[in-house]
């Protein structure tokens, strides 16, 4: 798990922006272990994870209108097929994120946040803004 002292970013920030990426939401495939929040129960619901093969369903995770919160390693496979090799992918990474958008990328305070904002930038051309994705 990654995030501030090595855990998983679970903060309402960062729900707010895997809720507002609808193009990442579509890609959940939902396995053991994947963390999540129920917007029916509102922004300020407690993060969960799947346990159970009911919770793997994509009906009952629509009923309970749940939003992925993806963790890093997931946010990587999202792009990765974009790139050669992974170090390719983590120099593309580090490139981005010390190039003219610098200043852009120091806002966010976890890696769950880096990456997101990486792949939301380069492959659908949006940056977060005031909270929400803006189309550049």
């Amino acid at each position: 798990m990654t995030g501030k002292g090595g855990f998983m970013d679970k903060s309402s920030p960062y729900i707010k922006m895997c809720e507002s990426a609808k193009v990442i939401q579509k890609k959940w495939e939902p396995e053991f272990g994947d963390f999540f929040v129920s917007m029916s129960l509102g922004m300020d619901s407690p993060c969960q994870t799947i346990t159970s093969d009911l919770e793997k369903k994509a009906a009952y995770l629509k009923t309970i209108k749940a939003v992925w919160l993806p963790r890093q390693d997931q946010l990587q496979e999202v792009v990765i097929e974009n790139y050669a090799t992974s170090l390719d992918l983590a120099i593309a990474f580090s490139n981005v994120l010390m190039g003219d958008n610098a200043s852009y990328f120091d806002k966010f305070d976890s890696m769950e946040k880096l990456w997101f904002s990486f792949i939301m930038l380069e492959q659908y051309k949006r940056k977060w803004h005031e909270g929400e994705w803006v189309s550049l």
